[in-house]
């Protein structure tokens, strides 16, 4: 059902949205965007407490502003993928683990489920989601601190293992080929010129 704009005031009680819809209020458990990455900005869902959709905002920018800020700033905590900079302390808490990072939005305190929550389907880029979907987001993992990459190299991803391995091993290939042609040419011009005091 698509809402309409300047029939809905939204407002925040504690860590959940109260939505007045034509008069009624409706508890919104959570919102998300139908396109985020389509159309960002337009068809964002109101939902409730079991899933079942309250009702769709076509243009939240319709919205008065007070919603508006209510809306963006709950957007912001889903969508919004910071990157991590350098990772402070991993505590295991049961399966899973609390996490203390610094960010380009400052610093987060996240629990994640296990290791399955990175994902390093792009190496040497790592991709964390805390346990209510929030990612986080490591550009290089190679390039962190070695603090950093101390206290997580158990949950590391074996992609990100492997895609460094493979790089080293090339590295070194590359090297050795270079070194073993160096030779080859060595070789060979010694060879000519026994060859040459052979013939006088």
């Amino acid at each position: 059902m698509n809402l309409d704009p300047t029939a809905v005031s939204l407002q925040k009680n504690g860590k959940k949205i109260e939505a007045l819809i034509h008069g009624e209020t409706e508890h919104v458990d959570r919102v998300a965007r139908a396109f985020p990455r389509s159309n960002p900005d337009h068809f964002v869902s109101l939902m409730d407490e079991v899933g079942h959709e309250i009702g769709i905002i076509e243009n939240p920018k319709e919205l008065d502003s007070a919603s508006r800020k209510v809306l963006e700033a709950e957007l912001k905590a889903i969508y919004f993928v910071p990157t991590i900079r350098a990772i402070r302390s991993v505590v295991s808490k049961g399966t899973g683990s609390e996490w203390t990072v610094d960010t380009d939005d400052g610093e987060y305190t996240f629990r994640i489920l296990g290791r399955d929550a990175l994902k390093g389907d792009e190496p040497p880029t790592l991709e964390i989601a805390d346990e209510h979907g929030k990612r986080y987001k490591i550009d290089n993992y190679w390039e962190l601190d070695a603090q950093s990459r101390d206290i997580t190299s158990d949950l590391l991803p074996d992609k990100i293992l492997k895609a460094r391995y493979y790089t080293r091993s090339s590295s070194s290939k590359g090297r050795s080929s270079s070194g073993r042609g160096r030779g080859s040419s060595s070789s060979g011009g010694g060879s000519s010129s026994m060859m040459g005091m052979g013939m006088r």
